[in-house]
């Protein structure tokens, strides 16, 4: 298929690849490091439920992955900018990885002012009584 329409396949490379490259998390570093200090677990009832749960894991877009609680490896599967016309955020990174876990971050505020700290959640999808867990996260550059 890509020989018959070489112009199309060069045209989708392009915007995946524009895509990625406009991460604006990127400005601050290739490597974060995102703290949580809550789950929220959510069961099949439809009833949801804080718990303390502390912890941090951590984005290498270098090496294209996500190292969880128990330091394994998660490949990234894709990660974009999502732009909200009329937010006052303007835009969020989602990052999808191959686990169908969604992580959706924000460095603005209110006001649209942008910061080195990004903020927003980790959802996990799951088997079983819990269906879904969220944990809101923190991230910032890793030193």
């Amino acid at each position: 298929m890509i020989s018959k329409h070489p112009l199309i396949a060069v045209l989708l490379l392009a915007t995946t690849t524009a895509n990625a490259a406009d991460n604006p998390m990127w400005r601050s570093g290739l490597e974060w490091t995102c703290a949580f200090s809550s789950v929220i677990r959510c069961e099949r009832s439809t009833d949801c439920s804080s718990h303390p749960d502390n912890g941090t894991i951590k984005l290498d877009y270098r090496e294209n992955n996500l190292i969880d609680l128990a330091g394994r490896s998660h490949p990234i599967k894709r990660h974009y900018v999502q732009t909200v016309t009329g937010s006052p955020i303007g835009s969020e990174v989602k990052i999808e990885l191959t686990t169908n876990e969604v992580i959706w971050l924000s460095a603005a505020d209110g006001g649209g002012t942008f910061s080195d700290n990004w903020t927003g959640a980790m959802v996990s999808p799951r088997v079983g009584v819990i269906v879904q867990e969220l944990r809101p996260l923190i991230c910032a550059p890793a030193s």
